[in-house]
């Protein structure tokens, strides 16, 4: 587990959960968001409230930290926005259909298919013959509720590498704080290196093979174009490098860097990356 720099005081955050808990508070907040920005007679009228006094205190709970007054006219803050993010979470309504879905990919460890599972939030990539977990990590049930299961898992792959994208940024995609992203040549699951980005602020890890990290890359990028494949459009199971890296390998030792080479048709992308997982240089091949 990884320590956090996090210096919550515990009275002040049990204050702030304690004004969302009251389902007047709640329609005020609905209303905020479904409208953008309303004057006190319409919200009041758009929450149902009769008691204009009644009103004005729930109202008042909720001004300055979730709800912000401007021009005569309430709209919700930043914080107020994330607290309906949360309240629309479909954990607090009807659970989603799970899923079971062969991919076209290999397990890294036995080559049997890999298996995109999904339940209650939570979404492996996972072998069903040897039990490997080369993926885990969670979408929103509503984000469920709302797709297909094609749908769902190609939403769920584009948001995913755009977080392993920020994480390799520096940016945090939990509390968009800094993160450091050093490699670990000794990970404690199948993977031979991974790249971890820790946030100084939340402490939160976010963790990934090393070509996860590449998809944002413009020479990267550039190169599987030129073989029509559009990191866009592709869910990141289907690219060997990004799952399986049995041919990373330690390229020098003074600086610590790693070679990644990327196969598509007869040419090979050769991406050397620092101790950072940062790339340094890419070298294209060709069979003679």
């Amino acid at each position: 587990m990884v320590d956090s720099t996090v210096d919550v005081e515990k009275s002040d955050a049990a204050e702030a959960f304690g004004a969302l808990a009251d389902e007047d508070r709640i329609g005020i907040l609905l209303a905020l968001w479904q409208s953008g920005s309303l004057s006190f007679v319409a919200l009041q009228r758009s929450t149902g409230f009769e008691d204009s006094g009644r009103f004005n205190y729930h109202l008042n709970k909720l001004v300055d930290q979730f709800v912000t007054k401007a021009d005569d006219d309430y709209r919700l803050t930043p914080v107020g926005a994330k607290a309906v993010d949360l309240l629309l979470d479909a954990r607090f309504g009807q659970t989603p259909p799970p899923i079971d879905e062969p991919t076209s990919t290999d397990c890294p460890e036995c080559n049997a298919v890999l298996h995109a599972r999904y339940e209650d939030g939570d979404i492996k990539l996972q072998c069903t013959d040897c039990e490997v977990l080369v993926h885990y990590g969670y979408f929103p049930p509503r984000g469920r509720t709302a797709r297909e299961v094609d749908g769902f898992l190609d939403a769920y792959s584009q948001r995913l590498w755009r977080e392993f994208t920020l994480a390799q940024k520096g940016v945090c995609p939990h509390c968009s704080s800094r993160m450091q992203t050093t490699v670990d040549d000794d990970p404690d699951w199948y993977a031979h290196f991974a790249a971890k980005s820790t946030c100084e602020y939340c402490g939160a890890v976010v963790g990934s093979t090393l070509g996860l990290r590449l998809l944002a890359d413009p020479d990267v990028v550039s190169f599987l174009a030129d073989h029509d494949v559009h990191v866009d459009d592709c869910r990141f199971w289907m690219l060997d490098f990004c799952v399986d890296d049995s041919e990373v390998t330690v390229n020098s030792n003074l600086p610590r860097q790693y070679l990644l080479p990327i196969h598509m048709d007869r040419e090979t992308l050769e991406v050397v990356v620092d101790d950072t997982a940062t790339v340094v240089e890419t070298a294209r091949r060709s069979p003679r």
